[in-house]
């Protein structure tokens, strides 16, 4: 006798989008952080948690997204991750 595992149904957009915004919202926290930028240069910055993860634009805090808001690494925290702008805030001032 042959017993399948129970399948997992797939999420719908909505759902989806809903535990995505909940787990953004979660990362909110201000933080202060020593980024290493591109060219090696530190600086310390305030960053909420989602900025320091890469979930957010390191300038406007857009969620990543494609088009003007794709986004491109522009540094790293030593074991938190890598940072990005969105396409739209590269020419901009931090």
């Amino acid at each position: 006798m042959s017993v399948e595992p129970e399948r997992t149904r797939a999420l719908d957009g909505a759902t989806k989008r809903l535990l995505w915004d909940r787990m953004v919202s979660a990362k909110q926290t201000v933080s202060t952080y020593a980024v290493i930028l591109d060219g090696d240069t530190v600086e310390t910055l305030e960053l909420t948690a989602a900025q320091a993860e890469g979930i957010e634009c390191l300038t406007c805090k857009a969620p990543c997204s494609t088009g003007e808001g794709a986004f491109r690494p522009v540094g790293r925290i030593p074991s938190v991750g890598t940072v990005f702008q969105c396409v739209a805030c590269l020419g901009g001032a931090r």
